[in-house]
Protein backbone atom coordinates (compact mmCIF):
# COMPACT_ATOMS: atom_id res chain seq x y z
CA UNK A 1 0.00 0.00 0.00
CA UNK A 2 0.75 3.56 -0.89
CA UNK A 3 2.86 6.04 1.26
CA UNK A 4 1.15 9.35 1.60
CA UNK A 5 2.36 12.77 3.10
CA UNK A 6 -0.14 15.44 3.41
CA UNK A 7 -1.05 18.01 5.71
CA UNK A 8 -3.70 17.32 8.40
CA UNK A 9 -4.38 17.65 11.57
CA UNK A 10 -4.67 13.98 13.64
CA UNK A 11 -8.05 14.69 14.93
CA UNK A 12 -9.42 15.07 11.04
CA UNK A 13 -8.20 11.31 10.34
CA UNK A 14 -8.43 7.90 10.83
CA UNK A 15 -6.03 4.56 10.75
CA UNK A 16 -5.46 1.75 12.53
CA UNK A 17 -2.46 2.84 14.60
CA UNK A 18 -1.35 6.33 15.44
CA UNK A 19 2.32 7.31 16.14
CA UNK A 20 2.89 9.51 19.24
CA UNK A 21 6.44 11.21 19.69
CA UNK A 22 7.44 11.60 22.91
CA UNK A 23 10.23 12.22 25.61
CA UNK A 24 12.03 9.72 27.41
CA UNK A 25 9.23 9.63 30.36
CA UNK A 26 6.44 9.80 28.04
CA UNK A 27 4.69 12.86 30.04
CA UNK A 28 2.63 14.57 26.91
CA UNK A 29 4.17 17.26 27.74
CA UNK A 30 4.20 19.37 24.11
CA UNK A 31 3.04 19.29 20.54
CA UNK A 32 1.85 15.86 19.01
CA UNK A 33 2.06 14.27 22.21
CA UNK A 34 0.26 16.67 24.43
CA UNK A 35 -2.19 16.47 21.91
CA UNK A 36 -2.97 12.63 22.12
CA UNK A 37 -2.33 13.06 26.03
CA UNK A 38 -5.40 15.73 26.06
CA UNK A 39 -8.02 13.37 23.55
CA UNK A 40 -7.17 10.18 25.02
CA UNK A 41 -8.01 10.73 28.57
CA UNK A 42 -6.83 9.70 31.88
CA UNK A 43 -6.15 6.21 31.00
CA UNK A 44 -3.50 6.98 28.98
CA UNK A 45 -1.64 8.99 31.35
CA UNK A 46 -2.16 5.87 33.80
CA UNK A 47 -0.62 3.27 31.08
CA UNK A 48 2.39 5.96 30.80
CA UNK A 49 3.02 6.32 34.28
CA UNK A 50 2.57 2.14 34.35
CA UNK A 51 5.59 1.74 31.74
CA UNK A 52 7.46 5.26 33.35
CA UNK A 53 10.40 4.92 30.93
CA UNK A 54 11.43 4.26 27.74
CA UNK A 55 14.81 5.12 26.01
CA UNK A 56 15.86 6.73 22.39
CA UNK A 57 14.96 4.80 19.71
CA UNK A 58 12.38 2.68 21.09
CA UNK A 59 8.08 2.03 20.75
CA UNK A 60 5.56 0.77 22.96
CA UNK A 61 1.95 -0.13 21.62
CA UNK A 62 -0.98 1.43 24.16
CA UNK A 63 -4.90 1.00 23.43
CA UNK A 64 -6.29 4.76 21.95
CA UNK A 65 -8.12 4.74 25.00
CA UNK A 66 -10.73 7.86 24.36
CA UNK A 67 -9.12 9.28 21.24
CA UNK A 68 -11.49 8.93 18.44
CA UNK A 69 -10.33 7.49 15.08
CA UNK A 70 -7.71 5.15 16.15
CA UNK A 71 -7.59 1.69 17.46
CA UNK A 72 -3.67 2.06 19.09
CA UNK A 73 -0.99 4.14 19.65
CA UNK A 74 2.32 3.85 19.05
CA UNK A 75 4.80 5.59 21.47
CA UNK A 76 8.58 6.09 20.38
CA UNK A 77 11.28 8.44 21.82
CA UNK A 78 13.30 10.10 19.16
CA UNK A 79 16.50 11.42 19.55
CA UNK A 80 17.85 14.75 20.87
CA UNK A 81 20.03 16.09 18.28
CA UNK A 82 23.33 17.74 18.76
CA UNK A 83 25.32 17.33 16.03
CA UNK A 84 24.49 14.61 13.79
CA UNK A 85 27.47 12.69 15.78
CA UNK A 86 26.00 10.97 18.43
CA UNK A 87 23.97 8.41 16.25
CA UNK A 88 21.05 10.62 15.67
CA UNK A 89 20.17 9.16 12.38
CA UNK A 90 20.73 5.61 13.65
CA UNK A 91 18.46 6.45 16.34
CA UNK A 92 15.54 8.31 14.16
CA UNK A 93 15.47 5.35 11.81
CA UNK A 94 14.94 2.92 14.60
CA UNK A 95 11.83 5.26 15.51
CA UNK A 96 10.02 4.52 12.56
CA UNK A 97 11.39 0.65 12.04
CA UNK A 98 10.48 -0.24 15.27
CA UNK A 99 6.70 1.29 15.00
CA UNK A 100 6.28 -0.06 11.62
CA UNK A 101 6.89 -3.70 13.38
CA UNK A 102 4.62 -2.97 16.00
CA UNK A 103 2.11 -2.58 13.59
CA UNK A 104 3.38 -5.40 11.38
CA UNK A 105 3.20 -7.54 14.59
CA UNK A 106 -0.38 -6.62 15.19
CA UNK A 107 -1.95 -7.05 11.66
CA UNK A 108 -2.52 -3.52 11.09
CA UNK A 109 -3.32 -2.06 7.92
CA UNK A 110 -2.54 1.44 8.55
CA UNK A 111 -0.34 4.07 10.70
CA UNK A 112 -0.28 7.67 10.83
CA UNK A 113 3.04 9.29 11.61
CA UNK A 114 3.92 12.98 12.82
CA UNK A 115 7.23 13.73 11.73
CA UNK A 116 9.64 12.43 14.56
CA UNK A 117 11.71 14.81 16.29
CA UNK A 118 11.41 17.64 13.70
CA UNK A 119 9.70 20.26 16.95
CA UNK A 120 11.81 20.81 20.39
CA UNK A 121 14.08 17.49 19.83
CA UNK A 122 15.38 20.24 17.48
CA UNK A 123 16.46 17.11 14.39
CA UNK A 124 16.84 19.22 11.65
CA UNK A 125 13.60 18.97 9.43
CA UNK A 126 14.70 18.42 5.57
CA UNK A 127 17.01 14.85 7.06
CA UNK A 128 14.24 14.17 9.60
CA UNK A 129 12.01 14.06 6.53
CA UNK A 130 14.76 12.14 4.91
CA UNK A 131 14.62 9.58 6.99
CA UNK A 132 11.19 9.04 7.55
CA UNK A 133 11.00 8.37 3.83
CA UNK A 134 13.73 6.48 3.41
CA UNK A 135 12.98 3.85 6.29
CA UNK A 136 8.99 3.81 5.34
CA UNK A 137 9.82 3.02 1.84
CA UNK A 138 12.93 0.51 2.81
CA UNK A 139 9.66 -1.28 4.61
CA UNK A 140 6.85 -1.16 2.25
CA UNK A 141 9.33 -2.81 -0.96
CA UNK A 142 8.32 -5.63 1.24
CA UNK A 143 5.35 -5.44 3.04
CA UNK A 144 1.69 -3.91 2.83
CA UNK A 145 0.74 -1.30 4.74
CA UNK A 146 -1.24 2.19 3.91
CA UNK A 147 1.46 4.83 5.81
CA UNK A 148 0.19 8.48 6.07
CA UNK A 149 3.17 10.97 6.92
CA UNK A 150 1.75 14.72 8.15
CA UNK A 151 4.36 17.42 7.47
CA UNK A 152 3.19 20.94 8.47
CA UNK A 153 5.64 23.48 6.72
CA UNK A 154 8.10 23.92 4.01
CA UNK A 155 10.61 23.74 6.47
CA UNK A 156 10.84 20.36 6.38
CA UNK A 157 11.95 20.02 2.39
CA UNK A 158 15.77 20.93 2.01
CA UNK A 159 14.96 23.34 -0.30
CA UNK A 160 18.68 24.41 -0.41
CA UNK A 161 19.06 21.04 -2.52
CA UNK A 162 20.47 21.14 -5.44
CA UNK A 163 17.29 19.20 -6.93
CA UNK A 164 14.94 21.99 -5.53
CA UNK A 165 16.78 25.00 -6.87
CA UNK A 166 17.10 23.38 -10.20
CA UNK A 167 13.31 22.58 -10.32
CA UNK A 168 12.86 26.09 -9.40
CA UNK A 169 14.84 27.45 -11.75
CA UNK A 170 12.95 25.18 -14.29
CA UNK A 171 9.70 26.18 -13.37
CA UNK A 172 10.15 29.97 -13.33
CA UNK A 173 11.53 29.93 -17.01
CA UNK A 174 8.84 27.60 -18.34
CA UNK A 175 5.75 29.60 -16.91
CA UNK A 176 7.67 32.49 -17.98
CA UNK A 177 8.05 31.55 -21.54
CA UNK A 178 4.65 30.47 -21.31
CA UNK A 179 3.29 33.89 -19.73
CA UNK A 180 4.91 35.43 -22.83
CA UNK A 181 3.49 33.14 -25.22
CA UNK A 182 0.24 33.53 -24.02
CA UNK A 183 0.42 37.24 -24.24
CA UNK A 184 1.94 37.61 -27.82
CA UNK A 185 -1.17 35.62 -29.11
CA UNK A 186 -3.50 37.22 -27.49
CA UNK A 187 -1.86 40.73 -28.90
CA UNK A 188 -2.40 38.95 -32.00
CA UNK A 189 -6.14 37.87 -31.77
CA UNK A 190 -6.33 41.39 -30.58
CA UNK A 191 -5.07 42.79 -34.24
CA UNK A 192 -6.89 40.02 -36.44
CA UNK A 193 -10.22 41.00 -34.68
CA UNK A 194 -10.36 44.88 -34.54
CA UNK A 195 -8.18 45.50 -38.04
CA UNK A 196 -9.31 44.14 -42.13
CA UNK A 197 -7.00 44.71 -44.84
CA UNK A 198 -4.97 46.96 -42.33
CA UNK A 199 -8.23 49.00 -41.74
CA UNK A 200 -10.66 49.60 -38.56
CA UNK A 201 -13.74 48.01 -38.78
CA UNK A 202 -15.55 51.42 -39.56
CA UNK A 203 -13.98 51.90 -42.57
CA UNK A 204 -13.90 48.31 -43.90
CA UNK A 205 -17.50 48.55 -43.37
CA UNK A 206 -17.64 51.87 -45.04
CA UNK A 207 -15.78 50.74 -48.44
CA UNK A 208 -17.94 47.86 -48.68
CA UNK A 209 -20.80 50.18 -48.51
CA UNK A 210 -19.16 52.46 -51.26
CA UNK A 211 -18.42 49.40 -53.29
CA UNK A 212 -22.04 48.07 -53.16
CA UNK A 213 -21.23 45.01 -55.20
CA UNK A 214 -23.01 42.19 -53.60
CA UNK A 215 -22.25 38.92 -55.63
CA UNK A 216 -25.11 36.37 -55.91
CA UNK A 217 -24.80 33.03 -55.59
CA UNK A 218 -26.96 30.57 -57.41
CA UNK A 219 -25.36 27.43 -57.22
CA UNK A 220 -26.15 25.08 -54.82
CA UNK A 221 -23.08 22.84 -52.88
CA UNK A 222 -24.16 19.64 -51.50
CA UNK A 223 -22.34 17.81 -49.14
CA UNK A 224 -21.72 13.90 -48.66
CA UNK A 225 -21.00 12.18 -45.82
CA UNK A 226 -19.22 9.13 -45.52
CA UNK A 227 -19.51 6.79 -42.53
CA UNK A 228 -16.18 6.06 -41.30
CA UNK A 229 -15.64 3.10 -39.96
CA UNK A 230 -15.28 3.66 -36.39
CA UNK A 231 -12.05 1.81 -34.69
CA UNK A 232 -11.54 2.98 -30.98
CA UNK A 233 -7.98 2.94 -29.31
CA UNK A 234 -6.89 0.69 -27.17
CA UNK A 235 -8.42 2.09 -23.46
CA UNK A 236 -5.91 2.79 -20.62
CA UNK A 237 -6.09 -0.60 -18.85
CA UNK A 238 -5.22 -2.46 -22.52
CA UNK A 239 -2.32 -0.19 -22.78
CA UNK A 240 -1.40 -0.41 -19.31
CA UNK A 241 -1.55 -3.48 -19.41
CA UNK A 242 0.77 -4.14 -22.92
CA UNK A 243 3.34 -1.58 -21.51
CA UNK A 244 3.87 -3.75 -18.57
CA UNK A 245 3.91 -6.86 -20.50
CA UNK A 246 6.66 -5.22 -23.15
CA UNK A 247 8.95 -4.14 -20.51
CA UNK A 248 8.46 -7.77 -18.76
CA UNK A 249 7.94 -6.54 -15.32
CA UNK A 250 5.89 -7.92 -12.39
CA UNK A 251 2.78 -6.16 -11.11
CA UNK A 252 4.12 -5.81 -7.80
CA UNK A 253 7.11 -4.11 -8.89
CA UNK A 254 4.41 -1.84 -11.05
CA UNK A 255 2.25 -0.78 -8.46
CA UNK A 256 4.70 -0.23 -5.18
CA UNK A 257 6.82 2.03 -7.65
CA UNK A 258 3.83 3.53 -8.58
CA UNK A 259 2.59 4.06 -4.60
CA UNK A 260 -0.55 2.24 -5.69
CA UNK A 261 -2.13 -0.60 -2.96
CA UNK A 262 -2.97 -3.75 -4.90
CA UNK A 263 -6.63 -3.52 -4.72
CA UNK A 264 -6.63 -0.70 -6.68
CA UNK A 265 -4.03 -1.58 -9.47
CA UNK A 266 -5.93 -4.82 -9.65
CA UNK A 267 -9.02 -2.69 -10.71
CA UNK A 268 -7.43 -0.79 -13.11
CA UNK A 269 -6.01 -3.52 -15.00
CA UNK A 270 -9.67 -5.63 -14.93
CA UNK A 271 -11.83 -2.89 -15.74
CA UNK A 272 -11.86 -2.01 -19.75
CA UNK A 273 -12.94 1.06 -19.92
CA UNK A 274 -11.51 2.68 -16.33
CA UNK A 275 -10.42 6.05 -16.67
CA UNK A 276 -7.91 7.15 -13.92
CA UNK A 277 -7.38 10.20 -11.78
CA UNK A 278 -4.65 12.07 -13.48
CA UNK A 279 -2.29 11.53 -10.71
CA UNK A 280 -2.56 7.76 -10.76
CA UNK A 281 -2.19 7.63 -14.69
CA UNK A 282 0.93 9.62 -13.92
CA UNK A 283 1.94 7.63 -11.26
CA UNK A 284 1.91 4.53 -13.11
CA UNK A 285 4.09 5.53 -15.74
CA UNK A 286 6.93 6.96 -13.34
CA UNK A 287 6.28 3.32 -11.66
CA UNK A 288 6.99 1.60 -14.92
CA UNK A 289 10.03 4.49 -15.50
CA UNK A 290 8.33 5.73 -18.99
CA UNK A 291 9.94 8.06 -20.77
CA UNK A 292 8.12 11.14 -22.37
CA UNK A 293 7.10 9.56 -25.40
CA UNK A 294 5.91 6.43 -23.76
CA UNK A 295 4.28 8.64 -20.93
CA UNK A 296 2.08 10.77 -23.87
CA UNK A 297 1.07 7.67 -25.04
CA UNK A 298 -0.67 6.06 -21.57
CA UNK A 299 -1.84 9.67 -20.75
CA UNK A 300 -3.35 9.95 -24.28
CA UNK A 301 -5.60 7.01 -23.76
CA UNK A 302 -7.21 8.19 -20.36
CA UNK A 303 -7.60 11.83 -22.31
CA UNK A 304 -4.67 13.80 -20.61
CA UNK A 305 -1.84 15.58 -21.66
CA UNK A 306 1.40 17.13 -19.84
CA UNK A 307 1.06 20.90 -20.53
CA UNK A 308 3.88 23.18 -20.46
CA UNK A 309 1.70 25.77 -18.50
CA UNK A 310 0.87 23.82 -15.29
CA UNK A 311 3.37 23.44 -12.81
CA UNK A 312 2.32 19.97 -11.81
CA UNK A 313 2.85 19.11 -15.52
CA UNK A 314 6.16 20.63 -16.05
CA UNK A 315 7.42 19.01 -12.46
CA UNK A 316 6.26 15.55 -13.86
CA UNK A 317 7.99 16.41 -17.44
CA UNK A 318 11.41 17.94 -15.68
CA UNK A 319 10.97 14.64 -13.53
CA UNK A 320 10.72 12.24 -16.70
CA UNK A 321 13.51 14.00 -19.01
CA UNK A 322 15.54 14.23 -15.38
CA UNK A 323 15.37 10.43 -14.79
CA UNK A 324 13.79 11.20 -11.68
CA UNK A 325 11.33 7.64 -10.97
CA UNK A 326 11.41 7.41 -7.51
CA UNK A 327 7.98 8.34 -6.44
CA UNK A 328 8.58 8.99 -3.43
CA UNK A 329 11.47 11.62 -4.56
CA UNK A 330 8.28 12.77 -6.87
CA UNK A 331 5.96 13.38 -4.13
CA UNK A 332 8.15 15.16 -2.13
CA UNK A 333 8.62 18.06 -4.76
CA UNK A 334 5.05 18.19 -5.47
CA UNK A 335 4.16 18.35 -2.18
CA UNK A 336 6.99 21.05 -1.67
CA UNK A 337 5.03 23.06 -4.95
CA UNK A 338 1.86 22.83 -3.50
CA UNK A 339 0.92 20.15 -6.08
CA UNK A 340 -1.11 17.03 -5.54
CA UNK A 341 0.78 13.98 -5.18
CA UNK A 342 1.18 10.76 -6.71
CA UNK A 343 -0.72 6.87 -5.94
CA UNK A 344 -2.42 6.05 -3.09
Amino acid sequence: MPLEISRNDIRNISADAIVCPTDVFLSGSGGVDRIIHELSGEKLDEFCFGIGHISAGEAVLSDSFDLKGYRYIIHTCGPNYTDGKHQEVELLTSCYRRCLNIAKEQKLESIVFPLIASGSFSFPKGQALRIATDTITDFLNDNEMKVSLLVYDKESFDTANRLYLDIQDYLDGQLRSSAHHTAKKARKTYQDTFFVDGMMPEQAGRLYEEDAVVPKYTTSVEYVYEEEKFEPDESFSECLIRMIDERGLPDPEVYKKANIDRKHFNHIKNTKNYRPKKETAVALAIGMRLNMEDTNILLERAGYVLSKAIKFDLIIRYCIEHRIYNIYQVNEILFEQDQKTLGC
